[in-house]
């Protein structure tokens, strides 16, 4: 409850003193306050103060045309200058700009945006591939000793299976060593890699100062077609396509970084690559059936061991 500035009492005190039979002066003296302030909360049926706002609000714009301007931003989703330029132009010449933005403010249709009509996006499920199908991205560390750190992250689509590295930058040879450490770390091939469109894993929408495209191939892409990758990048402005490795950095940040205050680069660095070992070793995720990466990845092996060129171990960072 909003109480006025000068308020002296409040609800309880105001219904205690609508229901009492005490005398006003003795109830003013035990509650501090005038007799006046007693009896005008006696007579008073809402305990609640009154709203300081006019019963009739004077505004430059006649009633009449408030259901016109009204209409022309609700219906035809018009700016407010064509707004006004149409009420000055054909009914009244002495309108002011301002008073039909106070009138759309004050009516809440000041935001124009807000009023279009959206189309519910579709939450769709990744489709299922056997393993070899990462989603890489890059997360953004705090600083510490005033130097900004990356973390690049890479997840199997089929497995769960989780590798994190740290960076001081995050640039295509960045993204190079990591894709050399995924072919390290997984106990699989790597088929197909899904990234955004980050300067990480790609300079094909890079643009020069004259607006000239980059010239070579990028360090990442380069990486893939020598490993016989295909390297698939999101559509821009879809981050969602990419939403498993998304959220996944999210859960990474929630459990290390936005936790706990590290005092040295090493501490976090630590921290991150424990969390790695218990999401793999220890986490059960809900969406596989309880499983643990280490667990479904020992499946996968069990059922298609061509797929593998040596036994399923995740638990290493190097």
């Amino acid at each position: 409850m909003n109480y006025h500035a000068n308020a002296k009492t409040n609800q309880h005190q105001r219904k205690r003193i609508k229901e009492s039979q005490v005398a006003y002066r003795k109830q003013a003296k035990d509650l501090g306050v005038s007799i006046t302030t007693v009896a005008k909360w006696k007579k008073r049926d809402d305990p609640k103060d009154k709203s300081s706002r006019p019963k009739n609000i004077k505004t430059a714009v006649p009633l009449t045309l408030h259901p016109v301007i009204e209409m022309l931003r609700k219906d035809w989703f018009c700016d407010m200058d064509t707004i006004w330029r149409a009420l000055r132009q054909t009914v009244l010449p002495q309108l002011s700009r301002s008073s039909v933005y106070r009138h759309l403010v004050r009516v809440g249709l000041g935001n124009r945006e807000a009023l279009r009509p959206t189309k519910a996006r579709t939450v769709g499920k990744f489709r299922a591939c056997p393993p070899g199908f990462l989603h890489i991205d890059v997360f953004y560390l705090p600083r510490i000793d005033g130097k900004r750190r990356y973390l690049f992250a890479g997840i199997d689509r089929a497995t769960r299976s989780l590798t994190m590295q740290v960076y001081d930058k995050h640039d295509g040879t960045s993204g190079r060593l990591f894709l050399q450490h995924c072919r390290q770390f997984y106990p699989f091939k790597i088929y197909r890699i899904l990234t955004d469109n980050g300067g990480e894993f790609t300079n094909r929408y890079y643009r020069n100062v004259r607006g000239g495209r980059a010239k070579g191939v990028h360090p990442f892409e380069q990486a893939c077609r020598e490993s016989g990758i295909r390297h698939v990048m999101t559509k821009i402005k879809h981050p969602w396509t990419n939403g498993l490795i998304e959220r996944t950095g999210k859960t990474i940040k929630e459990a290390t970084v936005k936790r706990y205050q590290y005092d040295s680069p090493a501490e976090m660095i630590a921290a991150l690559y424990g969390f790695q070992r218990f999401f793999n070793e220890h986490r059960p995720y809900k969406a596989m059936g309880f499983k643990t990466p280490q667990q479904l990845t020992e499946e996968w092996h069990k059922k298609q061991p061509k797929r593998f060129f040596r036994e399923p171990f995740l638990s290493t960072t190097s």
